[in-house]
């Protein structure tokens, strides 16, 4: 329970829906932060300490806690712990129901046919639900997972709009450039992203330069936990190094894109982003590469700007349109919050969880 985009959807569906469900939580690695503050809520978090590669322990203690909570449903989000959860669930008595959530997948993606095997002979017979974050991880799951189109349903992710609300944000803007050194009419763009190999941060950096080239003072605010030196040292050959802020990463995420003016991520594969989502609310339009779910969220030139993975300058090219042109950006904005709202909040998102969950239960009883 780090901070991370699946990590962050869970913490908060359960914050949310405490008073309506009882609630444990298994880590197979650690609890992490997410995790400590739903401790100091009183909610049960176990972290399972699982071992490199494939750990039979981890069966074994998931079927002691089950034996112990006695759970109606259990949910397992992301492959890895829905196998686990899926061989302590068939040998569990009694036998809770079990749904799957797929947030996101490695990159690249491809079939394992022993995967296959073992979904279809075994892990699908206990499993009651299965819910892809997209309609691109569906896919995924139907291409390399085996699993059959007709037993999976798109929950898109969401966010609560109350806390991305354009007009709550005050002085958050002038603040956070006043102490990032900004000034209140540069163009910035930001990217809120952990520096992971997936989120392609070196194809960012050099699309950047293309765009400072044709910008003026245009500047690129990286936020998100890693080691930013090596990006550092890109910037400095690129020339940009002090067109370039990399903050580590922040909890004022509201604040940090009421002070930008475009949001950008150059991914080279993605679920349903959050910090997408977020950035919408706050009217900030989208230069993001045209990989995952992106394009169900973006609708392209008129919510953002896509680009092929990979493609600094094309990327470079949407994030100079958009930083150029202020008026064209803001009408996209605003059109990108009206689609976070029809589409995309967290209320209709814990609907569809605790429906699929409801519906779980419905089926147990029979």
């Amino acid at each position: 329970m780090a901070f991370g985009g699946a990590e962050v959807l869970v913490h908060d569906f359960l914050r949310a829906t405490r008073g309506d469900t009882w609630q444990s939580v298994a880590c197979l690695d650690a609890v992490g932060p997410l995790g400590e503050s739903l401790r100091a809520d009183g909610v049960r978090v176990d972290a399972l300490g699982r071992r490199e590669g494939f750990d039979p322990r981890m069966v074994l203690r998931l079927r002691a806690l089950l034996r112990s909570e006695r759970p109606d449903v259990v949910v397992a989000h992301q492959y890895t712990p829905w196998s686990y959860a899926a061989m302590a669930v068939a040998t569990a008595h009694p036998r809770p129901a079990l749904c799957f959530i797929e947030h996101g997948r490695h990159y690249p993606d491809a079939p394992r046919p022993k995967r296959v095997v073992a979904n279809r002979g075994a892990f699908l017979h206990v499993t009651g639900r299965v819910l892809a974050v997209c309609c691109y991880i569906k896919r995924l799951l139907v291409e390399n997972e085996g699993i059959p189109a007709s037993r999976i349903d798109v929950a898109y992710n969401g966010v609560d709009p109350s806390r991305f609300d354009p007009a709550a944000q005050g002085d958050a803007r002038e603040r956070l450039r006043a102490e990032l050194g900004l000034r209140p009419e540069q163009p910035v763009a930001a990217c809120v992203a952990r520096l992971h190999p997936v989120k392609d941060h070196p194809t960012l950096v050099r699309g950047f330069a293309h765009a400072a080239r044709r910008v003026r003072d245009a500047h690129l605010l990286v936020v998100g936990a890693g080691d930013p030196a090596p990006l550092r040292a890109l910037a400095g050959e690129l020339g940009v190094a002090d067109r370039v802020t990399f903050t580590g990463a922040r909890r004022d995420i509201p604040a940090v894109f009421a002070a930008a003016d475009v949001f950008t991520m150059a991914s080279l594969s993605e679920g349903t982003s959050v910090t997408l989502l977020e950035s919408m609310l706050l009217e900030r339009p989208a230069a993001v590469t045209d990989v995952g779910g992106n394009p169900e969220i973006v609708e392209r030139n008129v919510t953002g700007l896509l680009s092929a993975r990979g493609d600094a300058e094309a990327l470079g090219a949407s994030l100079a349109a958009l930083l150029a042109d202020r008026e064209r950006a803001a009408r996209m904005g605003q059109r990108g919050r009206a689609r976070v709202l029809e589409r995309f909040t967290q209320q209709r998102m814990h609907a569809s969880w605790l429906g699929a969950f409801s519906d779980l239960m419905a089926m147990r009883r029979r």
